[in-house]
């Protein structure tokens, strides 16, 4: 049954960090409620998009200038992981529509303002270069197809990676009912982001609604509008699913603390909870030294945020699989506890290559004096 959602008052201009991460967190109160139908929809409900809309958080790494609230990294993350724990899909969908920022540093403050006049429009980013384009007078004529196009279903814009007739990679802005979308994501997990592939062909595009991005240290935007520090947000997404499933396994146990289904159950909740905390705790560490380092102009050492993301994916997925055998066979209704959900959602986020098990060889190699060439560290 479809539940109608609480929403918070319009978001404005003049919000703060502060009362962004109070909304986020008043609306995810409400999540819960709408998970499984967001699983069995493939997609993410307009309700549910308009709350998203109303907490402010879609303008946190814009600037000031343009309506945004210029939160840092680490507030950003906090954000995510809040809306994690409501419902992993938001969490995503969310992470990923805040890449509009990359266009900020990019285009004339002018050309964005067309492009996205209501700073709460929601973008599909996939940057990989997979799409070709051709010049013509003024722009060029995009065809491609591209992958794993997350919130595609209900996006307003899209940015998406092309190569130019001389080989050059840049991003296209576009209008999101320009693109086909191909029914390609039935997954294990992070069903709800609809992250269908999805295609256009002979659409042109402006030169002006294109850019290239410049690689990390050769200009000096403001650090919340980094295209590195706008990618460290993604680590919240794992540490939000690990705290809603300790919650539930922990009201789940209590319940029923007389009649445990073995001996270590207890032992194994909180092991589960150390894996979370510690990795909660490496995250957001990390990330304040990095935010820190570079607010004094510092480099912060490389690798050790994305070791850090991919740390809490592997300890949030173990301890979820912990809480998952603790609980037993209730555990396999999808509606009637979330661990299931919880453990599907984690297995498919850390396939992601930002998080996946080959950046621990990449930082591995960096430690040892190699240079690896991953933009994910």
């Amino acid at each position: 049954m479809t539940t109608t959602m609480e929403l918070p008052a319009r978001a404005e201009p003049g919000l703060t960090a502060a009362s962004v991460t109070d909304r986020v967190r008043a609306y995810v109160s409400g999540l819960p409620a709408h998970a499984p139908e967001i699983e069995r929809q493939g997609r993410i409900p307009g309700d549910v998009l308009d709350g998203l809309k109303a907490t402010g958080l879609l303008r946190a790494a814009l600037p000031l200038r343009l309506g945004g609230v210029e939160m840092t990294v680490p507030q950003i993350t906090r954000a995510v992981d809040l809306l994690a724990e409501g419902d992993a899909s938001v969490a995503w969908c969310a992470a990923v529509a805040l890449n509009a920022a990359l266009a900020v540093v990019s285009l004339p403050a002018q050309v964005f303002t067309e492009l996205f006049p209501d700073p709460d429009l929601i973008t599909a980013t996939v940057l990989p270069p997979t799409g070709r384009a051709q010049r013509r007078d003024g722009g060029y004529v995009l065809s491609g197809r591209w992958t794993h196009g997350s919130g595609i279903t209900h996006a307003d814009r899209v940015m998406a990676g092309f190569q130019t007739p001389e080989g050059a990679p840049r991003i296209a802005v576009f209008d999101a009912a320009h693109a086909r979308v191909l029914d390609t994501w039935h997954t294990t997990g992070l069903r709800g982001t609809g992250s269908h592939d999805f295609e256009v062909a002979d659409l042109f595009v402006p030169e002006r609604h294109t850019f290239g991005l410049v690689p990390s240290g050769t200009r000096h935007e403001p650090l919340h509008l980094r295209a590195d520090n706008l990618a460290l947000k993604m680590a919240g997404v794992p540490l939000g699913i690990g705290r809603s499933a300790l919650n539930a396994a922990r009201e789940i146990l209590a319940a029923r603390r007389s009649a445990l289904p073995r001996p270590g159950v207890p032992a194994d909740l909180a092991h589960a909870e150390s894996l979370i905390g510690a990795a909660d705790a490496y995250v957001y560490s990390t990330l304040e030294n990095t935010w820190t380092a570079q607010a004094a102009g510092l480099a912060p050492e490389r690798g050790t945020a994305a070791l850090a993301r991919q740390f809490a994916h592997r300890a949030c997925r173990e301890a979820v699989q912990l809480l998952y055998d603790a609980v037993g066979s209730a555990a396999v209704y999808t509606e009637r506890t979330p661990l299931d959900r919880c453990l599907r959602d984690l297995i498919t986020a850390g396939r992601h290559v930002a998080s996946a098990e080959k950046i621990l060889d990449g930082v591995g190699d960096l430690r040892l004096g190699g240079d690896p060439a991953s933009p994910h560290f």
